[in-house]
């Protein structure tokens, strides 16, 4: 088979990358590098925080022209671009093509009012919700997004016609001017059915909010047109090149390059470790028990037609606050150092809930870390390796509390945790993970989201014709280092029975 090169657009809530997939050979491999990279953040106006998607768009154009650069020189042609980003965020388009408003960012307070507005109408409250949806009723999903802008500007939704694209759309719709609506995406909005697959419109009526604009669902895989002549000439890319939807949430991309190769269907897990720390399983059909809306599962929609049934656990986010706080203290460290210093502080001395609202909100880490301590009469962690190592301990117990509840909802026995993305470079927390889950612990790909989005527009494309092929090509791409647990301690044991009496889902 001829070399064939792919376009990975990768977007996080902090950063983003370009990344080109080359993939050749027989069997295949691919070859992933880092075409250009850029930081981002929202923006703060009278309306809210906002993102500044002018500055993403034209990141994304110098990534695109960057790896049309690097598949020229590589001799290799590039045969699609795709976009991941994290999830629940939208805009608006209008008939003619026009952005209505700049989408707000999920951090936005005026979000968790809104969800408490949405709650009262609707009989049951959460858990209905979670039953016709199977997402938990977090503040930030776009169901009470759009009730909180409907309440502030309701003229934005007036507009006959109009198209309601979450971020990866619209991109995806800047690039190729075809409108559409990706499922792994569109299922982190709490509007899409769990029974159906489809838009859930009775309950966005049940709730008085619009629906009109919601749009076609496509699978992940789906070619949506070429990239826009004049577009691909201003960027050096061979016409025509397909824009293909990947997984576009990235952890249904991240999840889809787990190199479980041959693994026995319900004998993994994946924890894809970044900012945020997601762990879970795939399903067949989602799971919207009571017990599993009480023990905080969310399902999402994966690729080939799978569930993601996670936990959205609040990961290195905490260690990446408590680094701003020490900052503005005057203290500066690296991500290695805190590390180092984690591992020369006391084990399992202070643990917390990593999910507790409080910590979701940004500054005052190491006053909130306290008083979660104080509040629960525990050591209050003083030196910077003692806060550290509370933010990594207590990752490590919820990991392993959600791998128990897994198990005790799912006929599934977890052998094998699968463990990808930038938290992979966490040695010390790889080794925690394992230590506290009592499992194997497999480091995959820490690009696992650029892969798996590249290689699912490859898919798409008819070059790798399943998932269980695809994760065949990751496999053979990437060496897997493998983690062993210790023999599981006396502490460890009481540290759970702790942990399970702090947390509340």
């Amino acid at each position: 088979m001829p070399s064939s090169a792919h376009i990975a657009i990768d977007l996080g809530a902090s950063g983003g990358r370009a990344m080109l997939a080359v993939l050749d050979g027989e069997p295949l491999v691919v070859r992933l590098d880092e075409a250009h990279r850029f930081s981002h953040e929202p923006l703060d106006t009278p309306a809210g925080p906002v993102w500044d998607l002018t500055t993403l768009w034209r990141e994304v154009l110098a990534g695109i022209e960057a790896a049309a650069v690097m598949a020229r020189e590589a001799g290799v042609e590039i045969k699609s671009v795709g976009c991941d980003t994290w999830g629940v965020d939208w805009g608006l388009v209008e008939p003619g093509g026009e952005l209505v408003g700049l989408p707000h960012a999920y951090r936005d307070p005026e979000h968790a009012v809104a969800r408490d507005r949405v709650l009262s109408r609707i009989d049951g409250g959460a858990e209905a919700i979670y039953g016709r949806t199977g997402i938990p009723p977090q503040s930030f999903n776009t169901l009470f997004q759009i009730e909180a802008r409907h309440a502030a500007s309701p003229g934005l939704f007036a507009i006959d016609g109009s198209s309601l694209l979450l971020l990866p759309d619209l991109l995806h719709y800047w690039l190729s001017g075809v409108q559409a609506n990706e499922r792994t995406n569109a299922s982190t909005t709490s509007m899409l059915s769990a029974v159906t697959g489809d838009w859930d419109r009775e309950l966005l009526a049940t709730v008085g909010l619009p629906s009109a604009a919601l749009g076609k669902i496509v699978e992940p895989g789906t070619r949506l047109g070429p990239v826009r002549p004049e577009l691909a000439a201003s960027l050096g890319l061979p016409h025509p090149v397909a824009v293909v939807a990947p997984g576009t949430h990235d952890t249904a991309s991240a999840v889809a390059a787990v190199p479980a190769e041959g693994e026995a269907a319900g004998s993994w897990a994946y924890l894809s470790s970044g900012t945020w720390s997601l762990l879970g399983v795939e399903l067949d059909q989602p799971m919207t028990t009571r017990e599993a809306f009480e023990a905080g599962f969310t399902n999402e929609q994966g690729v080939a037609g799978k569930t993601r049934f996670l936990r959205n656990i609040a990961g290195l986010w905490l260690v990446q606050e408590l680094r701003r706080d020490l900052e503005r203290q005057g203290k500066s460290y690296e991500y290695a150092q805190l590390a180092d210093l984690a591992a020369e502080a006391p084990a399992l001395r202070t643990i917390v809930d990593p999910n507790a609202e409080d910590l979701a909100a940004p500054g005052d880490s190491i006053a909130k870390l306290r008083g979660h301590a104080d509040r629960t009469t525990q050591p209050i962690p003083e030196t910077p390796g003692q806060l550290a190592r509370c933010c990594l301990d207590s990752l490590a117990l919820c990991y392993a509390d959600t791998i128990e509840r897994i198990e005790s909802l799912t006929d599934h026995r977890i052998a094998t945790l699968y463990l990808v993305g930038g938290g992979v470079n966490n040695r010390l927390l790889n080794q925690l993970a394992a230590d506290a889950t009592g499992r194997t612990v497999k480091l995959g790909p820490s690009e696992a989201t650029a892969l798996g989005n590249a290689l699912v527009q490859a898919m798409g494309l008819g070059l790798v014709k399943d998932i269980e092929a695809l994760r065949g090509v990751v496999a053979r791409s990437q060496d897997v280092e493998v983690v062993k647990p210790n023999a599981e301690s006396a502490e460890w044991t009481t540290a759970k029975r702790r942990f399970r009496s702090l947390t509340t889902f």
